[in-house]
């Protein structure tokens, strides 16, 4: 699908599906055209900066000398005049992006990278607001295997969320970082394959990625469970989706004597002993009788068909 934001320029090509550089797939030759001036700009930083040439190499930002060939240059990142290189290097510096601002570091990078992601981590995100930069967790001059980024995941992300770690030392918690396939970006970047202006779908847009099982639609909806805007609700107004003390990564207990996950919206007293129950079902979690909690096809209390044996919908008080 074609990218809506990628500027016309000489990269627009490069940012289609959003990092295309970063993700190490193939650029046609097509994409690749830089001028000779520009290559010959290159020849001339790499001739004083060897080491940075070193660790261009074989990485996606791979500079084109006489042995290379790729699609980017030094000028591309680090502006400046032609002075820095043919005259007083130290009274002619070169721009260097890392002290840049994060804005603009966005406005080099962008140049290249205008894909969903970056856009929506310079713009919408709350590494926006806080001012956190490309350069915060890729780096330029790198081989890395996984999106140019300074370390793997989750361990980068716990150098600025370090209260996180604690909440994966819980009994109960995602495998975050255990499996290839389920990682920080997994959820928290689970929307940026989508346009800016249709990427704030809510909380559950990330959570039922994998648990698709529970997005209906259904006749009979739990409220709790649907997440129509963007603030908490949803899934996580029962579970923590980073670790819980308790199974099914539960905020609170949802057995007896208190039912705190059910009762924190529905408080409805004594509901296990009125004359009507019983004594029978004194102790027995509201989870025995309301199966179908994320959403019903059968029943508007989200209750189990077991109990039509049981005489319980004959009474009236259990209509479907």
């Amino acid at each position: 699908m074609r990218n809506r934001f990628v500027k016309p320029s000489r990269f627009a090509g490069l940012a289609i599906g959003g990092a295309v550089l970063a993700m190490g797939w193939a650029i046609p030759a097509a994409w690749a055209q830089v001028p000779e001036q520009a290559l010959r700009e290159s020849q001339a930083c790499l001739d004083c900066h060897g080491d940075a040439a070193d660790g261009l190499r074989g990485g996606p930002h791979m500079v084109r000398l006489a042995d290379l060939d790729t699609h980017v240059a030094c000028t591309d990142c680090h502006a400046g005049t032609a002075a820095h290189w043919e005259d007083d290097p130290a009274a002619n510096p070169m721009a260097n992006p890392a002290g840049l601002t994060a804005a603009g570091v966005w406005q080099v990078c962008s140049s290249c990278h205008s894909g969903t992601h970056a856009v929506n981590q310079a713009t919408l995100s709350p590494h926006a607001d806080a001012g956190v930069s490309c350069l915060s967790c890729h780096m330029v001059h790198g081989r890395s295997a996984e999106h140019l980024l300074k370390d793997r995941q989750p361990e980068l992300c716990y150098t600025c969320h370090a209260a996180v770690r604690g909440e994966f030392s819980k009994p109960f918690r995602h495998p975050a970082g255990d499996r290839e396939f389920l990682q920080c970006s997994s959820c928290h970047l689970a929307t940026d394959d989508r346009p800016a202006e249709l990427a704030m779908q809510g909380t559950n847009a990330a959570c039922l990625t994998c648990h698709n099982q529970f997005q209906g639609p259904f006749p009979y909806e739990h409220q709790a469970a649907v997440d129509y805007g963007t603030d908490e609700g949803g899934c996580i107004a029962c579970h923590d989706p980073h670790g819980s003390y308790v199974p099914r990564l539960l905020k609170q207990p949802y057995e007896a004597p208190h039912y705190q996950t059910c009762t924190q919206c529905h408080v409805v007293p004594l509901h296990n002993y009125n004359s009507f129950h019983g004594s029978q079902w004194a102790g027995v979690s509201c989870t025995e009788c309301h199966v179908d909690i994320h959403g019903s096809y059968t029943n508007k209390n989200f209750l189990t068909t077991a109990l039509e044996g049981q005489g319980c919908f004959a009474a009236g008080c259990h209509s479907r």
